[in-house]
């Protein structure tokens, strides 16, 4: 019998969702890192960074309009492009989850560090990755309630920042603009575009959320705006309050520095508390979308099936969620640099986004029934504008990625070979057992036709 998960994420939870996994702590980690290479104009380089991000929710809204089932973006390439893009594109979501999971576990232990004197920043880590999974195990109610909780705290702690820092701009430190010149500018450019990276976690979920025909496309444009908004203040205040060259040396902690030069005590520790909020959020929806992504490599048996049985009470896929805590506390031991981690999540976003891009645009002539069930059916002009927007940017950003920091992108490639190895090899062993991979990838399969199914009912 094919196990289900219950449609109980509403749109607040959609949109706690998606901008608690998007603005996550990268806003607080990264920034400081990022405005020692690029100076006052770090504002600027994170408004052309959401370029990527506004061609990806354009082609999100269509998918998660269309085809609102658990692991829709892998759905979709591996049925509309090719089973082994399909796989390859989901192996990246993979790398690029556990990847930004080590970044903001590290950057949540720094954080914490000054409230628990002694305890290594290591086990800090781990304890938060933990505590999550922990969190997820009990359901995407549960999920909801803490999400939307620690997002309001994350928001309004950004806001004081970012307003207070505002009104007390130094002029004098914001010149020269271009700190370093406008090629490093453009890497900055390249490097932020992680922050923006997540939008699409809310089609991974697709399966759990409410009216999602309606939820999912209006979640992800409300996100966008409230997304743009916090980062557009924050980054303005951190370079307009702090000397950028301080702020790159102070590192993760430079908000608070920054606050303290304006703010009274207590707001400066309610935004360490909010910074601490937004990376929990981060941890937490990352746990939610990877798990997904795991129950539907079980149900397509490109992982064996056990690892998508549903707990009977709590509805959710409780051997996921291990195998990705598991996952993800491996890759915190690791100890990467917070840029490395960064750009690993960069280099496996735009294979995912490309080749998700590419499945939408398909969409049409070959599941023509599922693509006049979306909202939102953008002509044929505005689907290839969409594509080739997409193909541009992810491909640029990819590209001034890997020409600053040749090494991690090597060391992504390597992964993502290995991870194509595997598929042939898994294919040949359930060949073996009389199961055609790429054929049984070829359909939407019945946990998919179920979820689509209750979409009708609601």
């Amino acid at each position: 019998m094919t196990q289900m998960l219950e449609r109980s994420l509403s749109l607040t939870g959609a949109v706690g969702l998606i901008v608690g996994f998007v603005v996550g702590g990268s806003i607080f980690v990264l920034t400081p890192e990022l405005a020692g290479m690029t100076g006052p104009s770090l504002w600027l380089a994170y408004g052309f960074s959401a370029i990527p991000a506004i061609f990806a929710s354009l082609y999100l809204i269509q998918l998660g309009g269309a085809l609102p089932v658990t692991g829709s973006n892998y759905i979709a390439v591996t049925r509309w492009v090719s089973p082994s893009a399909g796989f390859s594109s989901s192996m990246a979501t993979g790398i690029a989850m556990v990847s930004g999971n080590c970044l903001m576990a590290w950057g949540f232990a720094e954080y914490l560090a000054p409230y628990l004197p002694g305890i290594p920043i290591t086990l800090n880590a781990v304890g938060v990755i933990v505590l999550f999974g922990i969190v997820n195990w009990f359901g995407s109610k549960f999920f909801e309630k803490i999400q939307i909780a620690m997002m309001a705290i994350f928001a309004i702690a950004m806001l004081i920042f970012g307003v207070g820092g505002i009104l007390n701009v130094d002029p004098a430190i914001q010149t020269p603009f271009f700190a370093k010149g406008t090629e490093s500018f453009i890497t900055v450019i390249a490097i932020a575009t992680f922050s923006w990276a997540g939008v699409i976690s809310i089609v991974e979920v697709a399966g759990e959320v409410k009216n999602p025909r309606v939820n999912i496309p209006l979640s992800i444009l409300i996100s966008m705006m409230i997304i743009s908004i916090l980062y557009g203040v924050q980054t303005y205040a951190l370079t307009g309050t702090l000397y950028w060259k301080e702020a790159a040396q102070i590192g993760s902690t430079a908000v608070l520095v920054a606050a303290s030069t304006f703010l009274p005590g207590w707001c400066v520790q309610v935004i360490s508390v909010g910074a601490l909020m937004a990376m929990a959020t981060s941890i937490n929806a990352v746990m939610m979308m990877g798990a997904r992504e795991v129950l539907v490599w079980s149900r397509d048996q490109v992982i064996p099936r056990p690892f998508g049985a549903i707990h009977p009470r709590h509805k959710t896929p409780g051997r996921a969620i291990i195998l990705i805590t598991a996952l993800s506390i491996l890759g915190v031991l690791f100890a990467a640099d917070i840029q490395k981690y960064a750009l690993m999540v960069i280099f496996a976003l735009m294979v995912i986004q490309f080749l998700g891009a590419t499945a939408v645009l398909r969409m049409p002539h070959k599941a023509p029934e599922i693509y006049e069930q979306g909202l939102f059916q953008f002509s044929a002009f505005w689907r290839w504008f969409i594509w080739v927007g997409c193909a541009v940017f992810f491909l640029l950003i990819f590209l001034f990625g890997f020409l600053a920091d040749y090494q991690t992108g090597v060391v992504f490639l390597g992964l993502l070979g290995i991870t194509i190895l595997y598929w042939f090899f898994r294919k040949q062993f359930l060949l073996k057992r009389g199961i055609c991979l790429e054929s049984k990838l070829s359909e939407l399969g019945d946990s998919g036709m179920l979820e689509l199914g209750s979409v009708k009912e609601q």
